[in-house]
C-alpha cells in the first residue's frame, strides 16, 4: 500500500471507471464516494468513465449524485457520446440502424445524426450497436437486414457481461455477437474500452500524459488492457467483473495490472 499511495502522489490524473468501481447497479460501493471526495482534495484530476451506453451522460450525473458522489456532465464520458462523436466527425450524414437503449439514441441525436426506424433498417448506411435490454427478434433481423444491405457495423463496446446486484447480466458484446454470427460481419470499429478511441478521448479530455494518468476499473480485459496499451498506470478494483482468480492468470505478463485493491476506497485508505 505505501508503494501505491506514492504512485497516487505522483499522478496528477484518474480515470475512474464506474459499474463495479462506484457502484454496482444502484448500489453504490463502499467508500466510493470518500475515494472520490479525497481525490478531489488532493488536486487531482477526474474524469468517470464508462463503456455501458444505455444512458446519457446527464443521467449519469444524476446516479452519481444520489451516491453522494459530485460530477459535472463535462466529466462523464461514455462510449455512447465517443461513439456520436466519431460519427459525427466521420460520417456526419450517416443514417443509423441503432440496437441500444434511449441514451445512445439521445446522444446520436444530439450530434446530429438521423436514426432509422425498423421498417428503414435496410435504407441505413450503419448500424450502431450498444446494450439493449429490450432487444427482441425482430429488431435483430432489422440489423441484420441493413448489414447484408452494406451497413457498416459499430460497436459502441464488446463487453460480454456487466455487474448487476443480482450477478453479470448480458453486456453490448452479446449484442454485437449475436449481428457477427447472424451475418458474417465484424464490427468495423469499437469505440469502448479497451479501443483507444476511448482512451484518447480520455487523456484529451483530461489534458494529461499516460505517464501522469491511472485508470481505475473492475475488468482486466478492457480497463486494464487499455490502460497497458496506452502506457497508464494501471488499478484493477476486485468489486466488480475481474476477480483474484482472474488475476493469477495474467501474473507475470504484460497484461498483469499495476496494482490490485479490493475496492476503491483502498486507493486512498492508507493516508
Amino acid at each position: 500500500m505505501h508503494k501505491l499511495a506514492a504512485v497516487v502522489d505522483r499522478l496528477s490524473a484518474f480515470i475512474l471507471d464506474m459499474d463495479g468501481v462506484l457502484y454496482i447497479g444502484d448500489t453504490p460501493i463502499e467508500g466510493a464516494a470518500e475515494a472520490v471526495e479525497r481525490l478531489r482534495a488532493m488536486g487531482k484530476k477526474l474524469v468517470f468513465s464508462t463503456n455501458n451506453s444505455a444512458y446519457t451522460r446527464s443521467a449519469y450525473v444524476r446516479k452519481l449524485a444520489r451516491m453522494g458522489i459530485a460530477a459535472r456532465e463535462s466529466e462523464v464520458v461514455t462510449s455512447a457520446h465517443v461513439t456520436s462523436l466519431y460519427l459525427r466527425r466521420r460520417a456526419p450524414r450517416a443514417r443509423i440502424h441503432v440496437i441500444g437503449e434511449p441514451g445512445l439514441k439521445q446522444e446520436l441525436r444530439r450530434a446530429g445524426l438521423e436514426l432509422l426506424a425498423d421498417d428503414r433498417a435496410a435504407e441505413a448506411t450503419h448500424v450502431v450497436v450498444g446494450m439493449d435490454r429490450t432487444l427482441n427478434y425482430e429488431r435483430l433481423t432489422a440489423g441484420l437486414r441493413a448489414l447484408l444491405a452494406g451497413a457498416e457495423l459499430i460497436a459502441t463496446n464488446v463487453d460480454g457481461a456487466y455487474p448487476t446486484e443480482t450477478g453479470l447480466c448480458p453486456g453490448a458484446g452479446a449484442m454485437v455477437g449475436a449481428l457477427t454470427g447472424a451475418s458474417g460481419k465484424r464490427p468495423r470499429v469499437v469505440i469502448g474500452k479497451p479501443s483507444q478511441h476511448m482512451i484518447k478521448f480520455l487523456l484529451d479530455l483530461l489534458g494529461s500524459m499516460p505517464s501522469e494518468t491511472a485508470i481505475v476499473g473492475d475488468r482486466l480485459d478492457t480497463d486494464v488492457r487499455a490502460g497497458k496499451r496506452a502506457g497508464l498506470t494501471t488499478i484493477l478494483v476486485l468489486s466488480g467483473v475481474s476477480t483474484e482468480g482472474d488475476v493469477r492468470r495474467v501474473r507475470g505478463t504484460r497484461m498483469a495490472p499495476d496494482f490490485v485493491i479490493p475496492n476503491i476506497k483502498h486507493l486512498v485508505v492508507s493516508r
